[in-house]
């Protein structure tokens, strides 16, 4: 009876071990295209270096969307330039976050700097299960075939005529908890939002929730 307690409590032990292990493993989470050069090259020195990914493609409209969110909710609005980047659940491409916002940094800097994290033992990736067999060409390439053609969709909460008024309004929004809160300016308009979505269904649902706060909130996207 002790020896079979005593197995019972080692193997225990071992499955315990074997699950801290994998909750302490890191994701390095791509998003790409099968027509990007750029995810191509950067898929093709991972592997070169034995640095394991996750892989989501684009393709799969919903990959789309859940990258999309969380780009927003990371308060990214530029171009958005494949193939994004995160590593801990931390942005890295197209933009670098840091404890102060995000630091745009070119995609041969993030790549660098990922290869000598896991050259000095920093990073516990876990171990992708997919296969691709696409080479990267050797040729220079045009960023426009790793650009997602998309713009953020601002909900706008209030428009002015004068920058003075919606610097002002805008001040009350972040002073209010609304952090991604700023000014698009177009048609001669100062528009104040106080979020914005890459996500048009998203975008609708907050439309909802906001003209029950703001009387004059619309979806505005830049021409």
């Amino acid at each position: 009876m002790k020896r079979n307690y005593y197995t019972v409590f080692i193997c225990g032990l071992f499955l315990l071990c074997m699950q801290n292990a994998n909750a302490q493993r890191d994701t390095l989470l791509l998003f790409t295209k099968p027509d990007c050069s750029n995810c191509l090259s950067v898929k093709q020195v991972f592997r070169q270096s034995g640095i394991s990914f996750i892989e989501k493609s684009l393709e799969d409209n919903e990959n789309a969307k859940k990258m999309l969110q969380r780009l927003s909710a990371m308060g990214y609005k530029d171009k958005i330039y494949l193939p994004v980047i995160f590593l801990k659940n931390k942005l890295y491409h197209p933009a670098y976050s840091t404890n102060t916002g995000l630091v745009p940094l070119a995609l041969p800097d993030v790549v660098d700097s990922i290869k000598k994290k896991y050259m000095r033992g920093e990073l516990h990736l876990v171990e992708s299960n997919q296969i691709s067999s696409s080479v990267a060409s050797n040729s220079s390439t045009n960023d426009s075939d790793c650009e997602v053609k998309t713009a953020p969709i601002y909900l706008i909460c209030a428009n002015y005529s004068t920058e003075k008024e919606a610097l002002e309004a805008m001040n009350k929004l972040i002073s209010n908890g609304y952090s991604y809160a700023g000014i698009a300016f177009s048609q001669k308009q100062y528009r104040v939002y106080n979020k914005f979505f890459f996500d048009r269904n998203t975008a609708n649902i907050e439309l909802i929730q906001a003209k029950k706060i703001f009387n004059d909130a619309y979806l505005f996207e830049m021409p």
